[in-house]
């Protein structure tokens, strides 16, 4: 038994937080399906049922809700299913944290930078393929307006270049809306907020340090350091702008995520996910704020609001904190080893797997190959250095040949140098 003894809750895409789902479903009494077109994932694995029903098939959703008596729909972090999701619900009359119209201007990049623009937050500035001629100056940056995870991104020195990455960037567009953009030659910041019962709440920011993976393409995460040393800089110019800009927009419940470039005080916004991130952001927004936003999110989609508000503020801790992705080179996964001692270092916080024995990583110069995401807490540089160094040389990712395939992006002895 439990507070939502043998409620329903249908799961639908991202498997990054699927143990942690378990978890919270055996604790609180929750029954988990699982819907999708493939016959063997991990979300199936882990739940009490599944079906074979295409997780973006919404009126295929909308027929397994009312069959099966489902009572709650939760998504993770996958863009493609989320749309499907949100509409599914609504139709079948069950909690959605948001509705179509918001999350349309949150995942699209051009509409969400004309909605910066008219609050006054500062974005890139942006071209036409009409008008190419404007541009002053290279390099400048093509990429899809409504994608994710780094796909068909293009860094162009010249209009044939443009002309060239316009072509790639539109098969990853589902509108068919390529962007190009000026080049702001800064590394990133991921700004966050918690939005409860329609408050919306600062939750932490990092550094992000990007690097290229592979000959071409856009570069991808390979560090983030939490907490950012342009916080201070942040609060004081740009978060009461960014809290009205979304509540103008009627956005209640629900865990988002900003990235922008900073430098020396200022700001350029360039994307956002009104989801959770890829690499389990919520862990650190739980380890400096002392808030779950899964726990709330989860809690959202059985109650349809959070009744029992917890308090957000900045915890004191004493210790630093930062994601790493570990990635494998294109091969098919034989045999990982060294996970459990991973695990068990006293300075890993969370380690989150995304790849295992048997699957197949293939060279897209994405996130695609991220092996797992590393969430490490540390004193200093060299406390970092020393953790990483040693997970480096415990966990192997190996193929058939028995070769390690298992990389860094990131220079571990350079970090803080």
């Amino acid at each position: 038994m439990g507070e939502y003894s043998n409620r329903r809750m249908l799961l639908l895409g991202g498997t990054n937080s699927a143990y942690e789902i378990r978890d919270f479903a055996d604790k609180h009494g929750i029954k988990l399906a699982a819907a999708g077109k493939y016959p063997d994932t991990l979300l199936k694995r882990i739940s009490d049922e599944s079906f074979d029903v295409d997780a973006i098939d919404a009126e295929g959703l909308v027929r397994l809700i009312k069959e099966k008596n489902i009572d709650a729909v939760f998504t993770g972090c996958n863009e493609d299913v989320i749309p499907a999701a949100l509409t599914a619900a609504e139709k079948s009359g069950l909690p959605h944290y948001c509705d179509l119209s918001q999350w349309d201007i949150c995942m699209n990049k051009a509409r969400f930078k004309a909605l910066c623009e008219a609050n006054g937050v500062p974005v890139a500035k942006r071209y036409y393929m009409d008008r190419l001629d404007e541009i002053k100056a290279f390099p400048v940056v093509v990429k899809p307006a409504d994608s994710c995870g780094s796909q068909g991104f293009s860094v162009c020195n010249n209009i044939g270049e443009i002309y060239t990455a316009a072509e790639k960037a539109v098969k990853f567009s589902r509108t068919e809306t390529v962007l190009v953009e000026e080049y702001i030659p800064y590394d990133a910041v991921i700004i966050h907020y918690t939005l409860i019962n329609g408050e919306v709440i600062f939750t932490g920011m990092s550094d992000k340090t990007s690097k290229r993976l592979g000959g071409e393409g856009s570069s991808v995460m390979a560090l983030q350091l939490f907490p950012s040393r342009h916080i201070p800089a942040y609060l004081a110019s740009l978060d009461e702008k960014v809290r009205a800009m979304f509540k103008s927009l009627g956005m209640h419940d629900g865990a988002l995520w900003i990235e922008a470039f900073a430098d020396d005080g200022r700001f350029w916004f360039n994307e956002m996910g009104f989801r959770f991130g890829g690499s389990m952001t919520y862990y650190p927004v739980r380890y400096f704020y002392g808030v779950d936003q899964l726990e709330l999110m989860i809690r959202y989609a059985l109650d349809g609001c959070i009744k029992n508000v917890p308090e957000v503020k900045p915890v004191k801790r004493d210790r630093s904190y930062c994601i790493m992705p570990l990635h494998a080179a294109p091969c098919t996964i034989a045999e990982v080893t060294g996970e459990s001692e991973v695990k068990a270092m006293p300075s890993v916080y969370a380690y989150v797997p995304i790849h295992g024995e048997g699957d197949v990583v293939r060279a897209t110069g994405t996130v695609s190959q991220v092996f797992c995401y590393l969430h490490i807490l540390y004193h200093d540089f060299e406390d970092l250095r020393m953790t990483l160094t040693q997970i480096a040389s415990t966990l192997k990712v190996r193929d058939a040949s028995g070769e390690n395939k298992l990389f860094c992006l990131t220079d571990i002895s350079g970090i803080g140098r």
